[in-house]
């Protein structure tokens, strides 16, 4: 049995929607835990079930997913600023990754 991206996103969403629903989280802590488990459940697939050549583009999307996180949880401002810095590490992990066409 092997699981794929899509199931796991779709369980990432669903378990912060029962956890609002049973009243244990608030709207703003479900939003910030759908974000964080979708970015770490794309980090984790990026190392467990993506292809070579698609690793690097799961972890990149994964890193900046969980700092996108971080806007319901810190002030905006630094929230933006933390997003723009994994774009340019992820931007700098491509370029450093890619394999040369020369």
């Amino acid at each position: 049995m092997r699981i794929t991206y899509g199931e796991g996103v779709v369980v990432a969403i669903l378990l912060t929607f029962v956890l609002l629903l049973l009243g244990l989280v608030r709207f703003s802590a479900c939003l910030f835990l759908i974000l964080l488990l979708f970015g770490v459940w794309t980090i984790v697939s990026a190392f467990a079930l993506a292809i070579q050549e698609e690793r690097n583009f799961y972890l990149m999307w994964g890193i900046i997913l969980s700092c996108a996180s971080t806007i319901f949880v810190i002030p905006i401002s630094y929230a933006v600023a933390l997003i723009l810095i994994a774009i340019i590490a992820s931007v700098f992990l491509y370029v450093s990754t890619r394999k040369s066409r020369f």
